[in-house]
């Protein structure tokens, strides 16, 4: 009886200390504040030249309403503040509809070495990515394959 009691909880707490990176500090923050907040919007960075990096994280859904492009962004870390800025180089590749490429910054000051797998949504405003002559244009991110959006508008 005391083994089989012994067993139960050493199960217990395993699977009480199972972390998938939706209890880290920051995840739990995220989530208190996209839930007491109106969502920030961010503006993109236009024209910045930047030297291409590889990514330390991944885009899992791109996905825009009205002039608000929303990101998913999945990163390993956990146990300190992370960020992200967009950037747009200030040309649209020439089709129907105009293409705007963006390329994303992860920002991890704090060099946060730690292991989980957190999910973070970010707001960017899309106004400056509005092409002149058009009301809509496919917004890409070619480092995530097949990771785009239509933002349409009115001039």
């Amino acid at each position: 009886m005391r083994n089989l009691i012994l067993v139960c909880a050493i199960c217990a707490a395993a699977m009480g200390c199972k972390n998938n990176g939706a209890n880290t500090g920051s995840a739990k923050k995220s989530e208190t504040i996209s839930k007491t907040e109106t969502k920030k919007v961010k503006d993109i960075i236009v024209g910045a030249e930047r030297k291409p990096t590889k990514p330390d994280f991944q885009v899992l859904e791109m996905t825009n309403k009205k002039d608000v492009l929303t990101v998913v962004f999945q990163y390993s870390g956990g146990c300190e503040e992370h960020d992200f800025e967009a950037h747009f180089a200030g040309g649209w590749l020439k089709s129907m509809p105009p293409q705007a490429v963006l390329d994303f910054e992860h920002l991890n000051p704090n060099k946060d070495a730690c292991r989980s797998i957190i999910k973070d949504t970010v707001h960017f405003n899309l106004t400056p990515l509005k092409y002149p002559a058009a009301e809509k244009v496919v917004i890409k991110y070619p480092a995530g394959k097949g990771i785009q959006t239509m933002y349409e508008y009115k001039n």
